[in-house]
């Protein structure tokens, strides 16, 4: 984005950015063009080239916003509970996950379009996606120890970033489809505890684990 965008008051700006993440969450970013986006937020396509240098440059804006916001989330509502994040990787997910799905349900354009990012086809962009989820999933889990665990430790967080990209689709999936929160809530919760189960019984050698935060 060019410096004229940061400058903008924020209620255009969060026009802006609203519009760009509802029309990339709705058409999927190989068939959205700039047009469409200008006209979600009201905007002249001359206008929004004072702002950015091209659709690219737009959705990766749209990515680091999207991602930040969730890290943000997670790490400020960990820490208004009076809660910090486990040094077991397992129990690390379980509070994280369960922090997650209350973003999703209180930011329902901001996880749409991570979902709709998720499935971009083109090489170039999908490793810009990969890039920016693998940037602040590295974040999260970078402290975890993995003191007992008989499998390598990027092998579980490979298997961790997974799960937590398909609970997240799946929530995603169940929004559009079911629609009722306390049921895709529900049953996103009832996946994590059925996964967290395998996970916590399955990684630790002679079934034998250090305890939570150690």
């Amino acid at each position: 984005m060019k410096d004229t965008f940061f400058n903008l008051n924020d209620v255009k700006q969060k026009r802006i950015i609203e519009a760009t993440l509802k029309e990339f969450a709705l058409t999927g970013y190989e068939k959205t063009s700039i047009d469409m986006i200008v006209h979600r937020a009201g905007i002249s396509k001359g206008g929004m080239y004072e702002y950015i240098v091209s659709k690219e440059d737009l959705f990766q804006y749209a990515l680091e916003h999207s991602y930040g916001s969730m890290f943000s989330y997670i790490q400020d509502r960990i820490m208004r509970d009076g809660s910090a994040l486990p040094a077991d990787p397992v129990e690390r997910t379980r509070l994280i996950s369960a922090v997650a799905v209350e973003f999703y349900i209180e930011n329902p354009v901001t996880i749409a379009f991570i979902v709709s990012a998720s499935r971009v086809y083109q090489g170039p962009i999908r490793d810009r996606v990969t890039d920016v989820l693998d940037s602040y999933f590295d974040n999260l889990y970078k402290t975890c120890r993995f003191d007992g665990i008989v499998h390598d430790g990027q092998d579980i967080l490979s298997l961790l970033k997974w799960l937590l990209i398909k609970t997240r689709n799946d929530f995603q999936d169940k929004m559009e489809t079911v629609g009722d929160v306390v049921v895709c809530r529900e049953s996103y919760l009832d996946e994590w505890r059925f996964f967290l189960s395998v996970l916590s019984s399955g990684i630790y050698g002679g079934g034998k684990r250090p305890s939570a935060g150690k």
